[in-house]
């Protein structure tokens, strides 16, 4: 019965987890270009049963018996799975259609990859995020008229400036990895290199490997509501069975105990 209490609550413990990334799918449903998460689980190593007073078969045909241990999470997996695009009426509203990030400058220095496409223009002309970080191009917009922006499919971008006169800007490239799995996850859709992503390779958007560019276009998030809803019902009827396991172990320790008073 004690063991029953522990693999219980190794249940209770990892679907309390599976709830809690349930419920972050469920609340960045409407966030730009995020992408779902999900959680897995494993068994833990099984013990053999081969104590003193508990006979074994000898014969080398017959196994042992087991006892389970319980149960634990795996690593979290992200799904980099194309989300949506919706339409906007913003010029540097951008979205990748396929693969490929955008990797931008950090205030600090470091870099970062996103696939969030939402770009603004600050004081000096630059382009950056809403969070100030600067989208890793050679060339500013300062006295280009915004509103006359022209981002092709390939990245190539051109405005007009003051004087009205069409000038070619230069070209915005993206970003894609070995393995997007293993990116490590920071805050506000963006993404960190690791040892287990690989370095980033660069290229033109369009060409073999790399996504294209929607100007007027945002990607939604992937999360489907609906399959998001299945697995909490069955996280919380899991999480229900654990802790009625629980209370079972409990009660048949209670009734042990007074048979034996």
């Amino acid at each position: 019965m004690g063991r029953s209490f522990f693999n219980a609550y190794s249940g209770i413990a990892a679907y309390q987890r599976s709830l809690q990334q349930i419920a972050d799918n469920l609340a960045n449903l409407n966030t730009n270009a995020h992408k779902k998460s999900e959680v897995s689980f494993t068994e833990l190593l099984y013990a053999d049963l081969q104590e003193k007073r508990y006979a074994v078969d000898p014969a080398p045909e017959a196994l042992p018996p087991f006892r389970g241990k319980g149960v634990q999470m795996y690593p979290v997996t992200k799904f980099f799975d194309q989300g949506a695009l919706q339409l906007t009426e913003r010029p540097l509203d951008l979205a990748i259609e396929g693969a490929g990030f955008f990797r931008v400058n950090r205030n600090d220095g470091t870099e970062a990859y996103t696939r969030r496409g939402a770009f603004y223009v600050d004081e000096a002309g630059s382009i950056v995020t809403d969070r100030g970080d600067f989208l890793d191009v050679d060339f500013d917009l300062d006295g280009i008229m915004v509103n006359t922006l022209v981002i092709g499919p390939n990245g190539q971008v051109s405005g007009e400036n003051e004087a009205g006169a069409r000038v070619e800007l230069g070209q915005i490239e993206l970003f894609t990895f070995v393995n997007k799995g293993g990116l490590s996850n920071d805050s506000a859709g963006l993404y960190e290199v690791t040892e287990a992503s690989g370095e980033p390779e660069q290229g033109v958007p369009g060409t073999a490997g790399f996504g294209s560019l929607r100007q007027f276009h945002l990607e939604s998030s992937n999360v489907d509501m609906a399959m998001e809803m299945v697995h909490l019902i069955a996280s919380q009827r899991a999480l229900q069975a654990n802790v009625r396991s629980m209370i079972t172990a409990d009660e048949l320790k209670a009734l042990t105990l007074l048979v034996r008073g």
